[in-house]
């Protein structure tokens, strides 16, 4: 049986509305990265969406539209209070689903996922040709990769339910843009201390920030390493309008071709912030690397001698040397000692303890 939800979105509605043109509901401005293609009033309807992407049953879009009514009351609730929910509280577990449900679900992601399994079956051909001979991957569908994908959602609210909140609140003439992945995962305590992934969301000094509408965004930080602006104060007034193009230059690196915006933005605007963003490396970009696998007593340089046995698997970081005043390393951040990159905080390493156990 076939859904007659042909047009599925993995950004939602509900979502885009907050940038629509005028706030009717209807349009929004749209930038597309690969073409240069700027379209001030397009329709809202068929954007963040794909034809039968979570499949022609149409299953897993009526659950995701079940859920994103308690999603959109929840982000609707801050933008209208202008405040942050009570920690535990339903509207702030919501927050936490939305931020699980709109990473895991979107097309980057499962683009990701792909290019880390295509990268993976070179590089286990690179170290024994006959081994994929003997056990062929199995291959599975965009379908199955996403709900494999969309499993793992209670698991990361689970994981990110540690991180500290608060609202930035933009104070300045030049709007807060988005995305087709407007998730953006950061790490300035790690930025540009190791060439692997930092910022799996349970990694030491993990950021998560993404826009609400044109004046509000949220941001999840690791208060073990970072402060933000006054500990008393759930929020964080942004007054400086080279914060605000920082803050939207991690949508232009983050996404996956499409950026969102209303009529308060103008063409000119927009192609600076691209043309800025060209500096850097594209974000969640799959990939895998071999490597070297030292167990017990062994010495690496013997382990060297017999080729690389280790095969690590994770993406490329949003990375743009982000500097926000406000945003800054703590004294006791400054003072942590990166010991392991791939160091987790307190409680995403109880949970994966638990669960060896």
């Amino acid at each position: 049986m076939t859904t007659e939800k042909k047009n599925q979105h993995y950004i939602p509605k509900f979502y885009l509305r907050n940038f629509s043109y005028f706030d009717n509901k209807k349009q929004i401005g749209v930038f597309n990265i690969r073409n240069s293609f700027f379209i001030p009033t397009s329709k809202l309807k068929t954007q963040g969406s794909k034809n039968f992407f979570y499949g022609k049953d149409g299953v897993i879009e009526e659950n995701l539209s079940m859920v994103e009514v308690y999603l959109a009351k929840s982000i609707n609730t801050i933008i209208s209070n202008c405040k942050l929910p009570e920690k535990q509280s339903e509207d702030y577990l919501s927050l936490l689903s939305f931020v699980a449900i709109t990473d895991l679900r979107s097309p980057v992601s499962l683009n990701a996922m792909n290019q880390m399994y295509n990268s993976m079956e070179a590089s286990i051909n690179e170290l024994d040709p006959s081994f994929l001979e003997k056990r062929p991957f199995p291959k599975r569908n965009n379908e199955e990769i996403i709900e494999g994908l969309l499993s793992m959602t209670s698991s990361v609210i689970d994981i990110i339910s540690d991180l500290k909140i608060k609202l930035l609140i933009n104070e300045t003439k030049t709007p807060f843009i988005s995305s087709d992945f407007p998730i953006v995962k950061y790490n300035q305590y790690l930025e540009g201390k190791t060439s692997s992934s930092k910022t799996g969301f349970g990694i030491k000094g993990l950021q998560i920030i993404f826009p609400i509408n044109d004046k509000l965004s949220i941001i999840l930080f690791d208060s073990s390493i970072y402060k933000v602006g006054n500990k008393r104060d759930n929020y964080l007034l942004i007054k400086s309008e080279k914060d605000v193009d920082s803050l939207n230059l991690l949508q232009f690196v983050n996404c996956l071709s499409t950026i969102y915006f209303n009529e308060k933005v103008s063409k000119n605007y927009i192609v600076k912030i691209f043309e800025r963003s060209k500096k850097f490396k594209k974000a969640n970009q799959g990939k895998s690397e071999l490597s070297y696998l030292v167990k017990g007593e062994e010495k690496l340089n013997e382990v060297m001698k017999n080729g690389k046995n280790l095969l690590i698997m994770n993406s490329s970081d949003c990375e743009i040397k982000l500097d926000i005043v406000g945003i800054k390393k703590h004294s006791e951040g400054k003072k942590k000692k990166i010991i392991n990159p791939n160091q987790l905080r307190e409680k995403p390493e109880f949970i994966l303890s638990r669960k060896k156990n």
